[in-house]
């Protein structure tokens, strides 16, 4: 075994960042993504920051089994770094897609590091959605590692499935259950669907983030932590200052973009004595992770602001200036819309994500029996 440590979805918004943490530490990246003009510009910048460690850039789809195969049999790493996936909400545009990327690209991937003379350590990206739909009225304890999986859509049963992979292989491993990531990145993803699931999401919901600088070292952290790690399950999340519910936290990002809070009438109540009516996610004990890999270097203000200053002056003082009828105008679309769909008092996100996507996107029971 050498030092080389494998990252798949290596120039994405945790990828990128975990990559850099690695390189200013000297060590060699075999840095692995898909070629589109986003992956290879990032690999650019990368490999022109003049950073001690090594950069080794790789094109491959997971689920081409003999080029992932190639990869690892040629390199040898001592760490697999799992990041690339199919996100929701994009996965509900085409759910088998996403089954067979998340899930058989993972199988493909855990085949190829268990060919390998010497077992690598496999560190995954699982997601805050294996958790469900979460009614905070009901379950008001935080998430634990010990918290039973109860996925409530196709991306979080994908999840599921992927870390039963990755826990059955023999591999050295440990499973990363991440909350809400958030980056000045995420400004640029804006588009239909995540505007659908931010309306669809209950204001009252609560959602436990954490800054992708701090995800990214959270990552790199597990390379020299084999031994600490090995086996466990991990929550990371943010600080207590990240704690929040989906309306602030959709506030915050509003006000720190120059827009201003858009209030509560811009969200539907979540029903609480309906347990699916929730989006999936809630507030995590992130005691033990932080414990094992000492990630949480920034407070919610700071990752506030890293997003306001991703704003240039020119727009943020357009938006402050228009804000007050901009947001007057997304509340009365926002209601409107809402009595277009027919949504009730509450929420019930599920049955507009699935009116909107269709049945395929909702978990199936007997795939996530528990193990």
């Amino acid at each position: 075994m050498n030092d080389a440590i494998l990252i798949t979805g290596a120039f994405g918004q945790v990828g990128k960042r975990c990559t850099e943490v690695l390189l200013s530490r000297g060590r060699t990246v075999i840095a692995m993504d898909l070629r589109t003009e986003t992956t290879m510009a990032v690999a650019k910048a990368m490999a022109e920051a003049g950073h001690p460690g090594t950069l080794r850039v790789v094109h491959a789809d997971l689920l081409d089994a003999a080029a992932i195969e190639d990869i690892a049999a040629k390199h040898r790493p001592s760490t697999i770094i799992h990041l690339a996936a199919m996100y929701s909400p994009p996965s509900y545009r085409n759910p088998a897609l996403a089954r067979k990327v998340n899930v058989e690209g993972t199988a493909n991937l855990v085949r190829a590091a268990r060919a390998l003379p010497d077992p690598p350590l496999v560190a995954f990206a699982s997601s805050a959605a294996v958790y469900g739909s979460r009614n905070p009225h009901r379950y008001p304890e935080l998430i634990t590692p010990q918290t039973p999986v109860n996925p409530i859509d196709q991306y979080g049963q994908d999840k599921v499935l992927a870390e039963n992979v990755i826990t059955d292989s023999g591999l050295p491993h440990a499973i990363l259950r991440l909350g809400g990531v958030l980056s000045p990145d995420g400004a640029g993803n804006i588009n239909s669907d995540y505007l659908l699931l931010m309306r669809a999401s209950p204001g009252d919901n609560r959602l436990h983030c954490v800054d992708a600088r701090d995800v990214g070292m959270a990552f790199a952290n597990t390379v020299d932590r084999r031994e600490t790690i090995n086996g466990k399950v991990l929550l990371i999340a943010g600080n207590n200052s990240y704690m929040h519910t989906h309306r602030d936290v959709e506030d915050d990002m509003m006000e720190a973009i120059g827009i201003g809070r858009l209030g509560p009438r811009a969200s539907l109540p979540g029903d609480p004595e309906d347990d699916g009516g929730w989006s999936f996610t809630g507030w995590f004990d992130t005691t033990q992770s932080q414990s094992l890999l000492d990630y949480q270097h920034h407070d919610w203000p700071q990752t506030i602001a890293w997003v306001a200053e991703s704003q240039t002056p020119a727009a943020r003082r357009v938006l402050r200036l228009v804000g007050p009828v901009l947001r007057l105008v997304l509340r009365s679309l926002l209601i409107a819309q809402r009595r277009r769909e027919r949504r009730g008092r509450y929420a019930d996100p599920w049955t507009l994500i699935a009116n909107k996507y269709g049945p395929a996107i909702l978990a199936i029971d007997s795939a996530t029996e528990p193990r």
